[in-house]
């Protein structure tokens, strides 16, 4: 169980900096362009469903034993994430200005996505590359 539940959240990890990647660009053409702004919504809602799903299944992993000193950073890191891109959306959303809400939204992504690179590091693993599990 603690196997799968392990290549999952690590195999997510992807689909999740997939995510940010593709908010990111569809953020930068609405704010280039003054289109994709519903795009933009979109991908990131869809980018911080992944991320809350993703900080599920490491909490999964945690309480089904998985713990190690390393990790406490990384923790700290992805929760930091979620709290960047939840406080963006919201204030996105209060935004009147469609400008100004991309903007929220760009800025929202891209810090959770430093936090997500900066956390991945944090355990010893590489952002796109394989890393074996340390399941004790």
């Amino acid at each position: 169980m603690m196997t799968m539940l392990y290549h999952a959240h690590s195999g997510l990890r992807y689909l999740v900096l997939l995510a940010a990647v593709a908010a990111l660009v569809a953020i930068g053409v609405g704010l280039a362009t003054g289109r994709l702004a519903r795009a933009a919504r979109g991908l990131t809602m869809a980018y911080t469903g992944l991320l809350d799903l993703q900080i599920l299944l490491g909490i999964a992993l945690v309480v089904s034993g998985i713990f190690y000193g390393a990790l406490m950073g990384h923790l700290v890191m992805m929760v930091l994430a979620a709290v960047a891109a939840h406080t963006a959306s919201v204030l996105a959303r209060r935004q009147p200005d469609e400008r100004a809400a991309l903007r929220m939204r760009f800025l929202g992504v891209a810090a959770s996505l430093v936090c997500i690179v900066v956390g991945i590091m944090a355990i010893g693993r590489s952002v796109i590359g394989r890393g074996s599990p340390t399941l004790g």
